[in-house]
């Protein structure tokens, strides 16, 4: 015996003007294949971010929304002259490392910062004071009294934060975010100098 539906003489047809279909016949697809296909689409989609957006690393932020969240509008006003670094006389940006990076790399991320700018390179564990790669003079502050003063956020490991701080004139804190890659973004603290005070 036949289970398939019997076919409709084509001069007979009555078509429904409304659904534009014929009565009786079956839709096109199941009515489960729509839910099946969001299905595997969620499942798709959740394995991409999944692969793609990391957990955060040892120098990150714990918390990956604020990782370069660190714009401070009221931040702490600084000392005129705290740890050896003078403020209030000129827009300072204060970057902060554990090791002393690379000569070359310095100076080329020191070469996007505008002039006029005072910068300086802060160690909190190696490294002897003095002029690290041209402008760039070196503050060695294994207290981290600087980082504390400028709110710098605490990585995961818990070690000393590398990123950076952008104090105004007035020795106002605009700016201070971790930035384990700070040495490829100078373009960012460049921007963010240039609209300080």
């Amino acid at each position: 015996m036949s289970t398939r539906p019997p076919v409709a003489d084509p001069a007979v047809v009555d078509v429904d003007d409304e659904w534009g279909r014929v009565p009786g016949l079956r839709p096109p697809i199941p009515g489960w294949a729509p839910l099946a296909w969001f299905a595997v689409l969620a499942a798709v989609l959740t394995a991409v971010v999944v692969a793609l957006v990391l957990p955060p690393g040892p120098l990150d932020d714990p918390d990956p929304a604020y990782q370069r969240d660190g714009l401070l509008i009221d931040g702490p006003v600084l000392p005129a002259g705290f740890v050896g670094v003078g403020f209030g006389e000129q827009r300072v940006v204060l970057v902060f490392d554990r090791m002393e990076p690379d000569p070359v790399e310095l100076r080329r991320w020191a070469s996007d910062v505008p002039p006029g700018v005072d910068v300086r390179l802060v160690l909190s564990e190696t490294g002897a004071p003095g002029d690290a790669a041209g402008r760039v003079e070196t503050v060695v502050d294994p207290s981290r009294r600087l980082a504390a003063a400028v709110d710098l956020p605490t990585p995961v490991d818990g070690g000393p934060g590398i990123g950076y701080a952008v104090v105004d004139s007035n020795r106002r804190v605009r700016y201070s975010t971790l930035d384990p890659d700070y040495l490829n973004n100078g373009f960012e603290i460049a921007t963010i100098v240039t609209e300080a005070p």
